[in-house]
């Protein structure tokens, strides 16, 4: 009889854990050196890169995987045209592994890409896909790879920086998933480097290209520059080979913090962004707008400001009283800081989803009077997820904040942020979290204190988070944790693929890792 109620207590101690969705682990097997980027094919078959020894005599690492298991291995090897070049970067392109580099000489800079086979050796010779002059007393530029979603096209962007009062030039070449080069072009805007920041580069499904720009006016000789105070206006430019399409976005007296761009076949252009108010710092709320870039006409917009009882529903009774006697001296509502557009997705009905999470780093540095020795702490904060829906027809259906806290220091965060898919009318985050934020039963405990992500074998939960699409209702669970997996999930490397709605998971423990497949259904 003690031994059957001993065994009621056992089970019933244990905590129960969310199985929404069915996740297929592989082993736990050796890795070799640090993930930098997962690459998938399908299923259980990708690719991976990763950085393998010291920050000085290290080098990049490529493994071919299948059903999970390594089956191939090799050191990539940085060259091309026969001499030493730069890595800037992988992907799969048309289902081949593709490295890209550069090299500078001859007074120009190059950018190759280089087919890689399964057995992880290069196949041929490197190709060049595109060059540009390096003018004499002027940056020397950078490169960079565009993708579109449906991964129907590739793109090689590069950017030369102009002096303080000169524009910055930029180029591309487009090319769809066969290696055909669909467009290329050269140009500069119309306006000084200094005086702009460029937000997104984006390849749409139909291999146009756009980017997003943020205008801002000259400060002052006694003002300092800031970005809230010097805000003018936001520019979506349209290249092609001939022309500079500007399609100039007024929001009438307030300013884009930042902003995440999506098309469709036709050419329908969705931005949606965060907004703050003209001259003050923080974030006000949220805005969309849906325009036809062909015809140069907005076909609606909309407004969403942050209420107050919204922005302060997690903050402590202390902080609470300090933002109302800052309000009593006038000293301005509650406000968001440091949010950042993470994903936006139209979908299928022409709605739009969208997600940003607070993001932010702390450095604080310390010398020693003894010695002078200086040291230097980075912390770094990944904290509440703000998701929304936009309607069909216009307007914010809802707006919901997903509690949590992430801080780690010295490393970059790699166990913080989250994973985001869609599914079944669902829109779902997985993160890491801490077990005491959830009940026995898994259950996210509502009202109570949120405690910090823990990334111990005894604290740590995986969480997540079901919003209904249809009324923004969140159901929060546990979905599995540490022990169950024997190591610790990477959700900044989770990637995602709708073409076969799988979402390809990456854990860690120690030197070991794991690999794992959610599938879904959408």
């Amino acid at each position: 009889m003690r031994f059957a109620v001993l065994l009621i207590f056992v089970i019933t101690s244990l905590r129960i854990f969310s199985q929404s969705y069915n996740v297929k682990w592989g082993e736990l097997e050796k890795g070799n050196g640090r993930m930098i980027s997962v690459l998938p094919k399908t299923g259980e078959d990708f690719y991976a890169l990763r950085w393998s020894g010291g920050a000085l005599m290290g080098s990049y690492r490529l493994s071919n995987h299948e059903n999970f298991k390594i089956t191939a291995t090799g050191k990539l090897q940085i060259k091309a045209d026969g001499g030493m070049a730069n890595f800037e970067g992988a992907q799969v392109i048309g289902k081949k592994l593709m490295v890209f580099l550069s090299d500078k000489k001859e007074g120009k800079n190059h950018f190759f890409m280089q087919e890689y086979g399964s057995d992880m050796l290069p196949k041929g010779n490197a190709v060049e896909l595109a060059n540009y002059e390096l003018e004499k007393g002027k940056s020397k530029g950078s490169f960079d790879i565009i993708v579109s979603r449906d991964k129907a096209f590739f793109g090689v962007i590069w950017e030369i920086p102009g002096k303080k009062e000169e524009k910055d030039r930029y180029g591309f070449k487009i090319f769809d998933n066969e290696m055909n080069e669909v467009s290329d072009g050269d140009y500069k805007l119309p306006f000084v480097g200094k005086l702009s920041m460029i937000n997104q580069h984006y390849l749409s499904n139909t291999g146009d290209y756009f980017i997003n720009v943020i205008e801002y006016e000259e400060p002052t000789e006694k003002k300092l520059f800031k970005s809230y105070l010097n805000y003018k206006a936001m520019h979506i430019f349209h290249i092609t080979p001939d022309d500079l399409v500007d399609f100039t976005i007024n929001l009438e007296g307030k300013r884009v913090e930042a902003v995440t761009m999506n098309s469709d076949n036709d050419k329908l252009f969705t931005l949606t962004g965060i907004y703050g108010d003209q001259g003050k710092a923080g974030v006000t709320g949220l805005f969309f707008l849906r325009a036809n870039f062909d015809k140069q006409e907005i076909i609606d917009e909309g407004f969403e400001k942050f209420g107050k009882d919204f922005i302060t529903q997690d903050w402590s009774d202390r902080q609470k009283e300090k933002a109302e006697k800052r309000e009593k001296k006038g000293k301005g509502e509650p406000q968001l800081y440091n949010y950042q557009m993470r994903q936006t997705e139209v979908l299928k009905d022409g709605s739009i989803i969208g997600s940003m999470e607070q993001y932010y780093i702390v450095v604080n540095s310390y010398t020693d009077p003894k010695t002078g020795m200086t040291r230097t702490t980075y912390t770094y904060y990944y904290n509440d997820i703000v998701a929304f829906k936009v309607g069909v027809d216009g307007g914010f259906e809802w707006l919901k904040k997903i509690n949590k806290y992430q801080v780690s220091t010295n490393d970059g965060g790699p166990y913080s942020s989250y994973a985001r898919f869609i599914d079944n009318g669902k829109l779902c985050f997985i993160f890491n979290d801490h077990v005491k934020n959830y009940d026995l039963s898994g259950k996210f405990i509502v009202g109570e204190k949120t405690y910090p992500a823990n990334f111990g074998k005894k604290k740590n939960v995986v969480a997540i988070v079901e919003i209904d699409l249809e009324n923004g209702d969140i159901n929060r669970n546990t979905f599995f944790d540490r022990n169950e997996i024997n190591a610790l999930a990477v959700p900044k490397l989770f990637k995602i693929d709708y073409s076969t709605n799988e979402m390809l998971l990456y854990a860690v423990y120690g030197k070991k890792e794991r690999f794992g497949i959610l599938k879904f259904n959408e």
